[in-house]
């Protein structure tokens, strides 16, 4: 049975990846820097015995080789970051420890302990920043424009180098934006679905956004994270870039979101001067042609059903709310 260790485990992106794992038969050690992670979607399933949490240990290298030797994983996903852009200009030494020390400590303890792991970091599109060109893949010039996208890509060369010097499979995952109900609501796009439905129970009349016209390349996290599992068993180690292909709006995202209560988004969207970014990156899509053709990975979840997805549970979860509210 495979061992599988998950930094960030409580995330988005952690907590569909241990889904998979576990219906693919592994044995899952979860990282959190919490003492009590939770899988939310999972709570109600039944508990299973091959799920195991850990804290999360700090940037201390003996701490991590102890990980190591304890849970002996056969692949490591390193999930775990500070992806909330305006938190690497709020602080970014803080930002530093968690996007690239982090990933410093991981892979000498990897080099020390378990060399024959496979290792997969979570990179970004933000590595791109300003790209001159509308798409980017593996060989893109990397132009970061923001304290996240230089650790980012600081983090990508790194991992690079551990493989090139001590011929670890290490791996990046470049991700471009990758939705789902688990976002948290401090990202545009859960923002969005979150209001959408307390407007539809009549709890709010309007969401305030900032730049209407920013495109992003967005697709479904559980698509994505197969795309991680993929890279593990690919026969050699390689970056691959993770991504639809297409490029929406903060409108349109908006505009579908609406849809799905039939309301007009217009008449529901305020643009705030304050929630637009001095430093924001190009609509750049992913071309992602290297992962069809070696990792037979493709996006499934097209934007309107992912949307749809997302507004109708967070309208589930506020029509509960209420009604727990009205009973009490």
């Amino acid at each position: 049975m495979p061992t599988a260790l998950v930094t960030g485990i409580s995330g988005q992106d952690g907590a569909y990846l241990a889904e998979l794992l576990l219906q693919r038969g592994y044995i899952v050690h979860g990282l959190s820097r919490s003492h009590r992670a939770s899988l939310p979607h999972l709570e109600g399933t039944s508990p299973n015995a091959n799920l195991k949490f850990h804290r999360q240990p700090a940037c201390q290298g003996a701490a991590w080789r102890a990980l190591l030797e304890e849970t002996a994983p056969d692949e490591i996903y390193h999930l775990a970051a500070d992806s909330f852009i305006p938190n690497g200009w709020l602080d970014p030494a803080a930002n530093i420890e968690s996007n690239y020390s982090l990933t410093v400590h991981m892979l000498e303890a990897i080099r020390s302990e378990c060399p024959h792991s496979r290792f997969l970091n979570a990179c970004s599109r933000e590595i791109f920043g300003h790209a001159a060109s509308p798409s980017a893949n593996e060989q893109t010039v990397m132009k970061p424009i923001t304290p996240y996208g230089i650790n980012k890509a600081a983090s990508r060369w790194l991992v690079s180098s551990y493989r090139e010097e001590y011929g670890l499979f290490a791996t990046n995952a470049i991700l471009f934006n990758h939705e789902s109900p688990l976002r948290p609501a401090k990202f545009v796009t859960r923002k969005i679905a979150q209001g959408v439905a307390k407007i539809a129970c009549g709890l709010s009349d309007y969401i305030e956004l900032g730049n209407l016209q920013a495109r992003r390349d967005w697709g479904f996290a559980g698509d994505y994270v197969d795309a991680m599992w993929r890279m593990l068993q690919a026969n050699d180690p390689e970056d691959f870039v993770i991504g639809t292909g297409k490029t929406h709006s903060i409108a349109e995202f908006a505009e579908l979101a609406f849809d799905v209560i039939g309301l007009d988004w217009e008449a529901h969207v305020k643009t705030a001067p304050a929630l637009r970014r001095s430093c924001d990156a190009a609509a750049v899509a992913a071309d992602s042609s290297l992962a069809r053709e070696k990792l037979a990975w493709s996006a499934k979840m097209q934007l309107p059903e992912l949307v749809r997805s997302m507004v109708m549970h967070d309208l589930s979860t506020v029509e509960q709310s209420l009604t727990a509210q009205h009973v009490a």
